[in-house]
């Protein structure tokens, strides 16, 4: 049997802080993830979020997208970025630190030695658990990212509304 005597000093200190290490590395990996996320998906959002929010100033996707490339540029397929970012990183990354933490309060509510031994519905309601509280960090920058993306489209409408003098 091994003692906690017996092993070495970093030993030691990596059995003693083990769940603090794995809940870094799975912050770290959701920071990650939800950049790449974001760097890939944000033209198409904001496309997505233009045709939704003023339908009748675009007549398809494509449409949206050119109109969007023409006068706003680069920049205009990713309007909202940062907002975007922001949320994303911090969703992804509490998610799945969260994850590990529920799946271990899973394994010890079952009386399983590891997270391993887990079946897809005990998974599962683990992966609910760190839904919800990854659904605190998301959903007040969800708000400021599509006002972002449409703020061009409601800054137009609103002069077309002022009365000229």
């Amino acid at each position: 049997m091994v003692t906690p005597e017996s092993l070495s000093a970093p030993k030691r200190f990596i059995k003693t802080y083990q769940h603090y290490i794995n809940a870094g590395i799975d912050l770290t990996a959701g920071s990650a993830g939800g950049a790449a996320c974001v760097f890939v998906g944000q033209p198409l959002d904001t496309i997505k979020v233009k045709m939704q929010t003023f339908p009748h100033l675009y007549r398809n996707s494509l449409f949206c997208f050119k109109e969007t490339l023409f006068k706003e540029g680069i920049r205009g397929l990713y309007a909202g970025t940062v907002p975007a970012l922001v949320a994303n990183i911090a969703e992804n990354s509490v998610l799945f630190c969260a994850y590990g933490v529920c799946q271990n309060a899973v394994k010890l509510l079952i009386r399983k030695e590891n997270v391993l031994d887990l079946n897809p519905l005990e998974n599962a309601t683990a992966g609910f658990f760190a839904a919800f509280f990854s659904s605190f960090s998301l959903c007040p920058t969800e708000l400021v990212k599509c006002r972002l993306q449409a703020m061009r489209e409601t800054s137009a409408q609103e002069s077309t509304k002022r009365p000229h003098m």
